[in-house]
């Protein structure tokens, strides 16, 4: 697995970490297919070929979704996981 398969790897499952606590405040149900997707998306990962622009565009999406959400994010320099 290359290192962008592993960022981007690092940030579906940030989001998808979401879904149990978006399930107990009620609005869950209203991302069932997003969250389905992505863990389909995610399955798939370690036969993409990916840019690094590409995942950086997508890092920066999963940051801005998590400050949205009020969320605490810090990228670890080392290897772009997203420590909480």
């Amino acid at each position: 697995m290359s290192r962008l398969q592993i960022r981007l790897k690092n940030c579906i499952q940030t989001i998808l970490e979401l879904e149990p606590g978006m399930r107990a405040s009620g609005a869950g149900r209203s991302f069932d297919e997003d969250f389905a997707s992505l863990k389909t998306f995610l399955s798939r990962i370690d036969s993409m070929d990916l840019a690094e622009e590409d995942v950086r565009r997508l890092e920066g999406a999963t940051d801005t979704l998590l400050t949205e959400l009020g969320l605490s994010r810090r990228w670890n320099a080392h290897d772009r996981r997203l420590l909480q």
